[in-house]
């Protein structure tokens, strides 16, 4: 977390982590779209993106000029924020530590005096960094305090104490800082990302590299595995950059299996594809490269659900067409018979998952079978590996598994014991899982990881979880976009308002919608729709509309 004298006026919900801190070294300029740019010729470059003009303390500053001054140098790092350090002490400017962590904040700074030598300040904060760059947000309306402590320099003021690491307001924090995917791997090969955001100078290739080498967030340990055997190194401090070509050299134990090398390049080329300047990728181990050729930087999306809709019209269950609604194979007779009230549907389309009136079935190829007779079970879901997965609102630190050919097994979650969980829902891929929770006229979305086996086959959840999202109002329902973002609905009055998050980003309302009762995430935003009680089916129109698109739909169907 930012370091000494700071405090919070409200206490935290249970569950949201906020400790962050960053120790970084220089990192690149990354434009967020257009063509790709020839790299920097020199990585030790610190230049980023957007210059700041810092400036020191004026004479005769006040202790408020001071605090105010200092945040405001704070935005430019050149020269190790050196003008910054012009607010401090000589003896606080050598301890200061500047990458000790990011505080992101919005709205109005007001300053009071605490005595005649210190002085707080307080703050709206929105979110805060983690230590491996990851962004986590903050309760909406949490005030949080921040304590300066003054000597005399001379005859001037300056500051002897102050928060450690760097305080933004959101707009200056994108601006300089960027957002990229650390790539990691899942069971049977499929690439699992993980947001984290670097401060844009022009060493990221170097910081994203080095991301990768020190492996997997926490919440990530035992869901995800590295090609990079345990102690590899960088050969050299940096990853230069010339041409479009990203030559990484590395040094270490276990670096000459083939597997390994076609696992890092994979991973290395994932995890720089969206680095301005980075074209092609070559890997050197002590100097020689793998490869005869260097290899391309592809981009590579996440897993995505499929957009084609299915429910239920007219009292038939099916994929969901502008003329007609198609059967599912082996999947709409059942879905029928159970008089289904909630269904997920495999982005294979060959297993559902069917709440019915008695409890929890799976269906696939005709056949039905009950896997959860729970009392109050939430809506299912089924994941990229086929298990379908159950929770009852009585209990839902109890988490049911089962699939087609019958195995079945309870995964505990602790972290949502006691709570007022409304939905429950599994990433594309298999990778997360999303629980939206009901708290007190407030929701939130936590996201925790999901463990299995070399086959893909869930065998426990993380025993911890991260709160992903803050939203206004009632709980209603969550689904998740894409590998990286989710989108939940939450009540406002008499309508479902719909917000876009995920983990580690920033989330932003995409308007509402008059009695809405589901949301479904479909891939892309152009693709999500929102359910109403009366049966009418919504879709985005422009930045923050709606548009009804369908009505009479008794149900429609998650894909996953």
């Amino acid at each position: 977390m930012i370091g000494i004298g700071r405090r919070r006026t409200r206490k935290a919900a249970v569950g949201i982590m906020v400790i962050a801190a960053l120790s970084l070294s220089a990192c690149a300029a990354i434009p967020g779209s257009g063509a790709v740019q020839p790299g920097l010729p020199d990585i030790n470059q610190a230049e980023q993106a957007v210059q700041f003009s810092a400036f020191g303390p004026s004479v005769g500053a006040t202790q408020e000029e001071l605090v105010r001054g200092f945040l405001t140098a704070a935005n430019s790092p050149t020269d190790d924020y050196s003008v910054a350090r012009e607010y401090l002490t000589p003896e606080y400017a050598a301890q200061w530590d500047p990458y000790f962590g990011v505080l992101i904040w919005e709205g109005s700074r007001p300053y009071r005096t605490d005595g005649s030598d210190a002085g707080m300040l307080s703050l709206s904060v929105i979110a805060e960094v983690e230590p491996n760059g990851r962004l986590l947000p903050t309760e909406a309306g949490e005030s949080t305090e921040l304590r300066f402590e003054f000597v005399k320099h001379g005859d001037e003021w300056r500051i002897a104490s102050a928060p450690a690491g760097v305080i933004l307001d959101r707009s200056t924090f994108e601006a300089i800082w960027s957002q990229h995917q650390v790539t990691f791997l899942g069971p049977g090969g499929r690439l699992v990302p993980d947001t984290r955001w670097f401060l844009s100078r022009a060493a990221l290739s170097t910081e994203i590299v080095n991301a990768l080498l020190d492996g997997p967030s926490e919440r990530f340990t035992q869901v995800v595995r590295s090609g990079f055997p345990q102690g590899v190194t960088l050969t050299k401090t940096a990853v230069p950059v010339e041409g479009g070509l990203a030559r990484v050299d590395l040094t270490g134990e276990g670096l000459n299996n083939p597997q390994a090398q076609d696992e890092m390049h994979l991973q290395l080329q994932t995890s720089l594809q969206t680095v301005a300047g980075v074209n092609r990728v070559e890997l050197l181990i002590d100097g020689a490269p793998v490869r005869d050729k260097t290899q391309p930087v592809r981009p590579t999306t996440p897993v995505i659900i499929g957009a084609k809709l299915s429910g239920i019209v007219g009292g038939r269950f099916g994929v969901l067409t502008a003329s007609a609604v198609e059967p599912v194979i082996g999947v709409s007779a059942a879905v029928e018979n159970l008089e289904a009230d909630a269904v997920a549907l495999s982005r294979s389309k060959t297993v559902a998952a069917v709440r019915a009136a008695d409890g929890m079935h799976i269906v696939s190829e005709g056949f039905t079978a009950p896997i959860d007779m729970r009392k109050n079970l939430l809506a299912p879901s089924i994941d990229d590996d086929l298990w379908a997965w159950s929770t009852s609102a009585d209990d839902p630190a109890t988490i049911h598994v089962a699939n087609v050919p019958g195995e079945q097994r309870d995964l505990e979650a602790p972290w949502l014991e006691g709570l007022d969980v409304r939905a429950l829902r599994i990433s594309p891929g298999g990778s997360e899982i999303g629980v939206l929770v009901n708290s007190g006229g407030k929701s939130y979305v936590l996201v925790g990881g999901v463990i299995r086996d070399a086959d893909g086959s869930p065998t426990a959840v993380t025993p911890k979880a991260d709160i992903e999202m803050w939203a206004g109002g009632e709980a209603i329902d969550l689904d998740w976009i894409d590998q990286q973002r989710f989108v939940a609905l939450t009540k406002q009055g008499s309508a479902g308002k719909v917000t876009i998050g995920g983990p580690g980003t920033f989330s932003s309302e995409q308007g509402s919608v008059p009695d809405a009762v589901e949301v479904f995430g479909g891939g892309n935003r152009a693709q999500i729709r929102v359910l109403t009680s009366s049966g009418e089916l919504f879709a985005p129109q422009g930045a923050s509309g709606w548009q009804r698109v369908a009505t009479d739909i008794e149900l429609m169907a998650k894909r996953g």
